[in-house]
């Protein structure tokens, strides 16, 4: 795996930069990679192998111990009963009654010695624990359980008008009331020095309002000083200093705009924070009341009567927002109380002298915001007393009566204040608009019915007068809504509620007259309604759809709890029961048909039986079961009515367009979609009879599905259309048991396959991309929905065919059907993917696309088969090499750069993929698949290597030299050395290595080595800009490097081949030896023609003498070793073809040199051949024969 990160990184390096040190640079960070991997691997390794060290050191102690302990008691049985000594005797005694030899005590002395040294201290505290243990359980003190507290008897709390009169009372005579009464005098006297000053002092006003400013000031630091000292007149001194701070902030924003009204916000802000913080860290709610009265007071002393509500509205949020965060600390009533009072007082005040319609929406905001702010403080009011209350018993039963008694943690101002005031003030403003206040009640009582019910989830039966408060004031003000917004049409669905209403009570108080009669009220509401039915113009009927609702929840709800109380229920109300869910059903259809005209009511019809047929199966109703598929029936036969009507006017029965193809849609889907939750259904499924007329149902769905086509769309979507019902088709024939609807569905499919290449340019046209955009037209989307069609039929019948369920379909193959399927449907899916990257990618961008796409594919099939188990699906995977060897081929031209316009991703994660789903599915795929999809994928990631460094030698070279010839050898030889080095390799190398080192090994060293000769013969070695030096130039570089590889590799892979060994050896040197002679002969044509300017053409090279005379001394070089390794070794054989290679070079020295007369290159050839054989003849004389017992012996 380390030499595959390698060459990436090395590709990825020169595909960054073009350069060598980029290259290098990636190949180094591709090894380290590498090696890391490898090391985690062997860091897992160490970790097993210490866990089985530590194993086998556990066994070997507790084997120790075992032994010592066999030794010891075998010791002891050996040493005599009645030498054993007395316990109150030393150890030294021992040896008196009995002495023995010096020998024998002496060579017994060291075992017993160990023995002892290793056993005694291990017995001695094995008693005492358990000793140690019951003294401290003796000695542990029992606790005797704790005494409950004494609770006292609550007395009688006074009344809220009684609290409110003590309350006064305190205030005004209790502490310094003098000091209290000159707070509010000094409040009075400085409100009216303010607007005295706005109006003759010829002061600055910025300085006036510094100096009331800088007055409340001065109040709120003496007051602060004063805190420990006088806490009452401290906290009077600062309520003042806070009010005077609203009021001359209110007054310098509205009277003379010294502030912009950001900044005056922003300042009663801190100045609402300030004084909340005030209260809360000295507990003074009268800090509070006087700066919220203060508060309040501000907008009534500075007003000028602009009525500008915006900012006053905006002035008391701020205020409002102080005592919601006081409220949230602290339970003060009475600044509730001051807060509610100020706000909605002032609010009514102004809105009786001020309002107008016109002010809507810039009114109700404020309104809203203020509601919600005392619902919240009333909430939070309540939390606070909860809390602070620390008698609520455990006991459920007693907590609820502990609930009901205590009363007082309720706010009743800010509780039944904001809904009933904010009501009023919402009548006022919205009274100018139709049905506005119904609409504002109903709001309010759903508001108030939510709120209880996250009360009963957030408190439970703590807080349970305030759940049945908000629980009345829901249902109040959601009663209120019907008089308010209807008129006396809606007589018969209030006495639809009503009769609900009393049917509940007649349940609860077991009174079967009332029941009937809340029956007969309903069903008499219901004739009423019905009778009062007219066809509308715009609607299909014409009627009020709420009363139809009312009527349908009423009805509903009367079964709901007959249904759960049949205990408490007559035996003719139980058979009624189907009756009462079939009525409700349909005052709630009714409803499609009072809003909507034809089409929206079949469409809603057919939705409506989807959401019932739901609910039945959830409920196990049949009465819901059958009204849902009639209600869809209904559906479909209004819609096919208005079609007959539309024709019957002249406008054509599929003039409908859209709209037609909408309906029939979703009336064939819901129909479709409801057979499928019913046959899901194990009741559903089990009755046959149930199934057939269901069966009925699913092909009315389906001529509703096919109907739909004819509206808008042409043949090749309808193709698309044809191939999702045939899917449908198959699956619920398959799981219906269904023979011919499965026939039909295999046949449809097909269909619409052939109809598509009938009537599309795919195959036999010509693509075009004018007017459409990518993935948003028909020739795309038909051909992939023919494909996922197909291929989830195949996975579907490869399911059942694994499972060898007993099916009704006949003798039909599933696995073969499954097989074709899958075929077809991959066949679809590569033609829709593939057509659209050549219709509108670039040509040069193709080839990325296509890999990218293929790449893609492959990875969701891998990641799909090991999870569906689908063994052909994993086959099917094997493919990506050979297609992308087909894309390959497709982008194949001379100047082919791999890496171009992303090429280099699209590679990357091509192989990525392959490498990926070969490891996830090497348990699925069969053993010759896997070992073929190995060697293709070898193949293709080094022909695509080879290929881009082909075209980066390319840049070295105008024409094909050298440069080009290397670029095809240099990575597949690099692979051979890698195959035959004998190194164990990461995966997959190491998991397949017949793959890898053989069968993929085999025909890449042929290969190179034809590519050794071709290029040795055909290539004259231009290297530029490097000069041609014999031997050390790229070429012949190149050609020893790939030689060496096919010789290295064939050392060892011709034996796996299954060749013999003597006689791979004999080929394998015979082939390098050829090879060779052919390199060094071609070398000396190559160096005459970049030496001596000879043509490199073979006639003009045979011609040359100085070709001839380099020849000669080259081949008696290569003689004369050969000779001389021959004699030294005593291989007669060398020295043979040394001794050949001498007679070809004088045969060819007197037939060819000879002839040139007068020449240098002659003199030359004799002279240097002459001296060589002497030197062959003194060095190297033929070695004598051996003997025949001398001879290698052929290894078997």
């Amino acid at each position: 795996m380390q030499w595959i990160f390698m060459l990436v990184g090395l590709v990825l390096g020169a595909l960054a930069d073009e350069t060598l040190t980029a290259s290098l640079l990636g190949a180094l960070i591709g090894l380290g990679l590498g090696q890391a991997l490898k090391l985690q691997g062997l860091a897992r390794e160490n970790a097993a192998l210490t866990a089985q060290l530590k194993a086998f050191s556990q066994r070997f102690e507790q084997g120790t111990a075992a032994l010592y302990e066999r030794l010891l008691k075998l010791e002891q049985a050996a040493t005599p009963a009645a030498e054993a000594p007395p316990v109150s005797e030393p150890i030294s005694s021992v040896a008196e009654p009995a002495p023995e030899p010096i020998g024998s005590a002496q060579a017994a002395q060291p075992e017993l010695d160990w023995t002892l040294d290793f056993v005694l201290p291990e017995p001695a505290p094995e008693p005492v624990a358990p000793m140690q243990a019951t003294a401290e359980l003796a000695a542990a003190p029992i606790k005797p359980p704790p005494a409950k507290p004494w609770k006292p008897v609550e007395p009688r709390q006074p009344t809220l008008l009684e609290r409110g009169f003590t309350a006064a009372k305190d205030w005004l005579l209790g502490g310094n009331t003098v000091l209290r009464v000159g707070v509010v005098l000094l409040f009075l006297g400085l409100a009216f020095l303010l607007r005295y000053a706005t109006e003759g002092v010829v002061v600055p006003v910025e300085f006036r309002y510094a100096s009331v400013a800088a007055s409340a000031v001065a109040l709120l630091g003496l007051g602060w000083w004063l805190r420990l000292r006088n806490p009452n007149y401290a906290l009077m001194l600062q309520g003042t200093g806070v009010a005077v701070l609203y009021l001359t902030v209110f007054a310098a924003m509205r009277l003379h705009p010294l502030l912009d009204p950001g900044v005056a916000l922003g300042l009663l802000v801190l100045v609402t924070v300030f004084s909340a913080i005030l209260a809360l860290k000295q507990d003074a709610l009268g800090l509070a009341a006087a700066a919220a009265l203060g508060g309040f007071a501000a907008p009534i002393l500075t007003s000028t009567g602009s009525g500008n509500h915006v900012a006053l509205f905006s002035y008391f949020a701020l205020l409002n927002a102080g005592i919601f965060a006081i409220a949230w600390f602290k339970a003060w009533r009475l600044l509730n109380l001051i807060g509610f009072v100020g706000t909605f007082g002032i609010g009514f005040a102004w809105g009786i002298r001020s309002y107008k319609p016109e002010l809507l929406w810039s009114t109700e905001p404020f309104l809203i915001l203020f509601f919600l702010m005392y619902v919240a403080i009333g909430l939070l009011f309540a939390r606070r007393k909860l809390r602070e209350a620390l008698d609520a018993p455990e006991n459920p039963d007693e907590l609820l009566r502990w609930a009901a008694r205590k009363g007082d943690y309720i706010d009743a101002t800010v509780l039944f204040g904001p809904p009933l005031v904010g009501f009023g003030l919402q009548f006022a403003l919205v009274q100018h608009i139709e049905f506005a206040a119904a609409f504002s009640a109903l709001a309010l009582g759903l508001f108030y019915l939510v709120l209880a019910r996250l009360l009963v989830g957030r408190s439970g039966d703590r807080a349970v007068l305030l759940v049945e408060t908000c629980l009345a004031l829901g249902v109040v003000f959601g009663s209120l809504a019907i008089p308010l917004g209807l008129d006396a049409r809606w007589t018969s669905a209030a006495w639809a509620v009503e009769g609900a209403g009393i049917f509940w009570l007649g349940l609860r108080q077991q009174r079967s007259l009332a029941r009937a009669f809340a029956l007969l009220l309903q069903m008499g509401a219901a004739l009423a309604f019905v009778i009062g039915l007219r066809g509308g113009e715009l609607t299909l009927l014409d009627g009020a759809p709420l009363g139809a609702l009312m009527l349908g929840v009423a009805l509903l709800f009367s079964y709901w709890q007959l249904r759960q109380n049949t205990q408490y229920a007559s035996s003719w109300e139980v058979r009624g029961l189907p009756v009462l869910a079939c009525a409700g059903l349909a005052f709630l259809y009714l409803l499609a048909p009072l809003l909507f005209a034809a089409q929206g009511t079949a469409i809603s019809w057919a939705l409506a039986g989807l959401l019932t047929l739901w609910l039945g199966l959830r409920i196990q109703a049949r009465s819901f079961l059958f009204s849902a598929f009639a209600v869809q029936l209904l559906g479909g036969v209004v819609f096919m009515l208005d079609m007959a009507g539309n024709a019957a006017t002249g406008m054509g029965g599929f003039s409908a367009g859209w709209q037609g193809l909408l309906t029939s849609s979703l009336i064939g889907f819901g129909l479709i979609a409801g057979m499928l939750l019913a046959a899901r259904d194990p009741q559903v499924g089990n009755d046959r009879r149930l199934l057939r007329g269901l069966s009925v149902v699913l092909l009315v769905g389906l001529v509703f599905l096919n109907l739909a086509v004819l509206f808008v769309l042409p043949w090749a979507t309808a193709s698309a259309v044809w191939g999702g019902s045939g899917l449908l088709i198959i699956w619920l024939s398959l799981h219906l048991q269904q023979r011919a609807s499965f026939i039909f569905g295999l046949l449809l499919q097909v269909l619409a396959g052939l109809v598509f290449l009938a009537v599309s340019p795919l195959l036999f046209g010509q693509l075009s991309a004018e007017g459409i955009r990518p993935l948003a037209h028909m020739d795309f989307w038909t051909p992939l929905v023919l494909g996922v069609a197909a291929l989830v039929g195949a996975w579907r019948l490869q399911q059942l065919a694994r499972r060898e369920a007993p099916s009704a379909l006949g003798n039909f193959s599933l696995l073969g059907l499954a097989q074709l399927l899958l075929v077809w449907g991959a066949a679809w899916w590569a033609l829709a993917l593939s057509s659209e990257v050549v219709r509108f990618v670039a040509p040069e961008w193709q080839a990325s696309a296509l890999l990218a796409v293929l790449a893609a594919s492959v990875a969701l099939a891998a990641f799909l088969a090991p999870r569906t188990r689908w063994a052909e699906l994993a086959l099917l995977c094997g493919l990506l090499t050979p297609l992308a060897g087909v894309v390959l081929l497709h982008a194949w031209h001379l100047h082919y750069h791999p890496a171009a316009q992303f090429g280099w991703l699209a590679w990357a994660l091509l192989f990525a993929v392959h490498f990926w789903a070969l490891r996830r599915l090497a348990a699925q795929l069969p053993a010759g698949a896997l070992s073929a999809a190995h060697v293709l994928g070898c193949w293709l990631l080094l022909g695509v290597l080879a290929l881009e460094l082909r075209y980066l030698l390319l840049a070295l070279s105008e024409y094909y030299n050298a440069w080009r010839w290397l670029g095809w050898a240099l990575l597949p030889s690099a692979y051979l050395w890698l195959m035959a080095l004998p190194r164990r390799w990461p995966w997959p190398v190491a998991a397949y290595p017949r793959e890898y080192r053989v069968l993929a090994s085999a025909p890449l060293a042929l290969l190179m080595l034809g590519w050794f000769w071709l290029a040795n013969v055909v290539s004259a070695g231009e290297a530029e800009p490097l000069a041609y030096l014999p031997l050390l130039n790229p070429l012949e570089l190149g050609l020893l490097f790939a030689l060496g590889a096919v010789f290295a590799w064939a050392r060892l892979g011709l034996a796996e081949l299954g060749v013999e060994s003597l006689r791979s050896q004999w080929l394998t040197q015979g082939v390098a030896g050829a090879s060779l002679f052919a390199l060094l002969t071609a070398m000396v044509m190559r160096t005459a023609h970049h030496w001596g300017g000879v043509p490199y053409q073979l006639d003009a090279l045979l011609d040359s003498m100085l070709v001839q005379a380099g020849l000669s001394i080259v081949w008696t070089l290569i003689a004369l070793p050969l000779m001389v390794l021959g004699n030294r070794l005593g291989r007669r054989e060398l020295w043979l073809i040394g001794a050949a290679l001498i007679a070809l070079v004088v045969a060819k020295l007197f037939f060819v040199e000879l002839g040139n007369r007068g020449g240098l290159e002659r003199i030359v050839s004799f002279i240097g051949v002459g001296v060589l054989l002497l030197v062959v003849g003194y060095f190297a004389p033929l070695p004598a024969r051996k003997a025949d017992a001398d001879q290698p012996q052929e290894p078997a």
